[in-house]
């Protein structure tokens, strides 16, 4: 098995490793994708705004970062690439790019949406949708707002609010919601939560 997945798309993995080579890019592959950057080598300064970020899609699974990168650089100056990648070393066919600006990004989105990338193959190049908000239904109802924020700062990061309701749907339970600083953010503390927060509280 190992090798097939080494013999896949042997060519375009070796542009990618000359590509990284020659430009001392750095990629760092974690839970699924391979990141560029974020912030990248030289970056002084917060974070970029919300609305820097676009989502990229129908991209063909044997092009790599070597191909894309240089592709969106040319909309302005990237914060971040991410990759979405398979055990077998080929892309999942989508991407998020997030600019150091907001009007960068929107100018990705004109140039880039059904841009024929590859002959015949053209991809889908949109705003990313931010979500910061996460919410946890049906917690017990003796789990006090400090006492949960101080879980969560410990599981999760960039947690900036804890909100606690009574819940609407379960009987005698709460429903948090909770405001993180960044759609990335929030993403990775929902795999977090999804995988350990209930069997931290109830088993």
């Amino acid at each position: 098995t190992q090798a097939w997945i080494r013999s896949l798309n042997e060519d375009n993995k070796a542009s990618l490793l000359e590509w990284t080579e020659r430009c001392n890019i750095n990629l760092v592959q974690v839970n699924g994708q391979r990141k560029y950057g974020g912030p990248p080598a030289g970056w002084v300064g917060e974070d970029p705004p919300l609305g820097t970020e676009i989502f990229i899609n129908n991209l063909p699974q044997e092009i790599y970062e070597d191909k894309i990168i240089p592709l969106f650089q040319t909309a302005g100056a990237l914060y971040e690439f991410r990759l979405m990648m398979t055990f077998s070393g080929l892309n999942r066919g989508f991407g998020f790019a997030r600019y150091t600006k907001v009007h960068h990004a929107e100018l990705a989105v004109s140039m880039f949406h059904g841009y024929e990338i590859l002959p015949g193959c053209k991809i889908g190049v949109c705003k990313s949708i931010e979500k910061c908000h996460l919410e946890l239904d049906g917690l017990p109802c003796v789990l006090d707002k400090v006492t949960l924020a101080k879980v969560l700062r410990e599981m999760t990061a960039d947690l900036e609010k804890v909100s606690l309701f009574a819940s609407q749907n379960v009987e005698m339970k709460n429903l948090a919601i909770l405001k993180y600083s960044s759609h990335r953010a929030a993403t990775m503390a929902k795999r977090i939560l999804c995988k350990d927060f209930f069997f931290f509280f109830f088993l």
